[in-house]
């Protein structure tokens, strides 16, 4: 059954991928495009990895979806679930920009996203800047 892993990682990755290509606008890549994207196939096989080869086997093994292993109960096999979730936000707030092949890519997709974000918030307060003088004005 690791093609469903394998399949989940893939699906994952390209998600990542396809956000970058799609939701990033000129102004927030400052590197090249491809570093961009690079960094953020990177960032989603990491995170993909460890969604499938961590998370999808514990639901089916607690789903009792593959049957009855009694080398390993639900109870002992679901303990692995907290060391995969720290590792997933570890990942997320930006351990791997330190990988020295891989740093250069990671930094401008974070970089890029970094920048959306705050693009995103800036509008999001304008809104609500606007939301206020319409409330405070009658």
């Amino acid at each position: 059954m690791l093609w469903i892993e394998g399949v989940v990682a893939l699906v994952i990755a390209l998600a990542f991928l396809l956000h970058a290509l799609f939701a990033f606008k000129p102004e927030h890549v400052e590197h090249h495009p491809a570093r961009v994207r690079i960094g953020a196939t990177i960032q989603g096989l990491a995170i993909g990895l460890l969604i499938g080869f961590v998370v999808v086997p514990l639901r089916m093994q607690v789903m009792d979806a593959r049957g009855f292993d009694p080398g390993l109960s639900p109870g002992l096999s679901s303990l692995s679930f907290i060391p995969a979730l720290l590792m997933l936000i570890v990942i997320r707030r930006g351990a791997l920009l330190k990988v020295p092949v891989l740093k250069t890519y990671l930094r401008a997709y974070r970089r890029a996203t970094l920048l959306k974000a705050r693009d995103d918030a800036e509008k999001a307060l304008a809104k609500l800047d606007a939301i206020e003088a319409r409330k405070v004005s009658p």
